[in-house]
């Protein structure tokens, strides 16, 4: 079986969701290849696409929340979107690696991705498996123009997914979101710290902006300082945000207690060395984090799919929310000073989070699979 992976690199969540599905379906003998889809139009649209978006949330993430709203409000599955538009017009583009890949499955971890395909479909180009994955808590807008054979979702937002008209009844698969099969649930806090050269005693706070280094981190670092003590240590990583990387260390750079990164990759590993993660509430980060057992506070996060995520982590206690910068300060102290609090929050994220999505994903896109093309699973092949 060969499957397509589409993603954008609209943030960094929905790559991650691609590759952690390309990750499980390998395991299971599947041949894959992640693309992003965006860019079957041009680089340069890629560029002036994702460019556009990790400007906005750094710049401007109010205004970028009014919108999603707007867009959720007049989402419909009556008549395509203009987003669908949008991506239909270059969807043609992906014929050659049809023609040279031959999917028998494509699944899309964006929104744009599963609009292009299903515009394919439309226009007899590709009669494989469709399937669509949510990387946030709640249904993004404009997937009532997917005609998606799957749609992987958390159960939280299950009831937005009903209303689907485009789906059909069986389509609909509580899975979660998928993180790497490397992501796993951390039980040795000193161990965690040791592999990457943290002093095990001592208290470690990450703070992470998301891959664009969304946030006033600058701002951020200054209100958890005093939740250090003298003691503590914090990291930040600023991902792509030249900007805020210079400011935080002019600000913070000869303050030993603070360490400034840029990029770092993997970043699971500095989230399992973490007593707290301090993070906006991006679906993929926060999914990683509750997956190893970090707790975790949310601060700034960015309006629309972030701000559903955080009211579903904070009701089920998986994630504190820190609606101001003084709250941010209590809500960190309170996780460093607590041991009964930080039990009780990882206690709450094991009960609702599933490390196994990404294969719980594969095997239901394998059976389905074989099921349309009357194809062998691969692993039934090889035994």
């Amino acid at each position: 079986m060969n499957a397509l992976i589409l993603s954008t690199h609209t943030g960094g969540g929905h790559d991650a969701a691609a590759y952690a599905i390309e990750e499980a379906l390998t395991e299971r003998g599947v041949t894959c290849r992640v693309m992003d889809c965006v860019a079957f139009g041009g680089a340069w649209l890629s560029r002036c696409v994702c460019g556009t978006y990790v400007k906005w949330v750094q710049v401007a993430p109010r205004t970028f929340g009014t919108l999603y709203g707007g867009c959720k409000h007049v989402s419909t599955s009556r008549v395509k979107s203009p987003v669908y538009l949008f991506n239909a017009a270059y969807a043609h583009r992906m014929q050659k690696i049809l023609e040279e890949f031959h999917p028998d499955m494509i699944i899309c971890t964006h929104v744009f991705a599963g609009q292009s395909v299903t515009s394919l479909r439309r226009r007899g180009m590709y009669n494989g498996l469709l399937a669509t994955v949510m990387t946030d808590y709640t249904i993004h807008p404009f997937v009532e123009d997917v005609e998606s054979d799957l749609l992987f979702i958390h159960e939280t937002a299950k009831a937005e997914s009903e209303k689907l008209k485009t789906l059909a009844p069986d389509a609909i698969h509580c899975t979660g979101i998928p993180v790497s099969l490397k992501c796993t649930p951390c039980h040795d806090k000193r161990a965690a710290k040791q592999a990457v050269g943290l002093d095990p005693d001592r208290k470690e706070v990450l703070l992470v902006g998301g891959s664009m280094g969304s946030g006033n981190l600058p701002g951020m670092i200054g209100r958890i300082l005093p939740a250090l003590g003298k003691e503590g240590h914090l990291t930040v990583v600023c991902g792509s945000n030249v900007r805020a990387k210079e400011k935080a260390e002019e600000r913070y750079g000869n303050d030993s207690r603070v360490t400034i990164c840029g990029r770092i990759a993997p970043l699971t590993p500095r989230i399992a060395a973490a007593d707290v993660l301090v993070s906006k509430s991006g679906g993929l980060t926060s999914t990683e984090a509750m997956t190893i057992g970090t707790p975790m506070v949310v601060s700034r996060p960015i309006a629309g799919c972030e701000t559903e995520n955080i009211r579903f982590m904070e009701s089920k206690g998986m994630a504190a929310w820190a609606r101001s910068d003084d709250e941010l300060t209590d809500k960190v102290a309170e996780l460093l000073q607590s041991e009964t609090a930080c039990r009780q929050m990882i206690a709450a994220q094991r009960r609702n989070i599933d490390p196994d999505a990404a294969r719980r994903m594969a095997e239901i896109l394998i059976e389905r699979t074989a099921a349309r093309g009357r194809k062998e699973p691969p692993d039934a092949r090889e035994a």
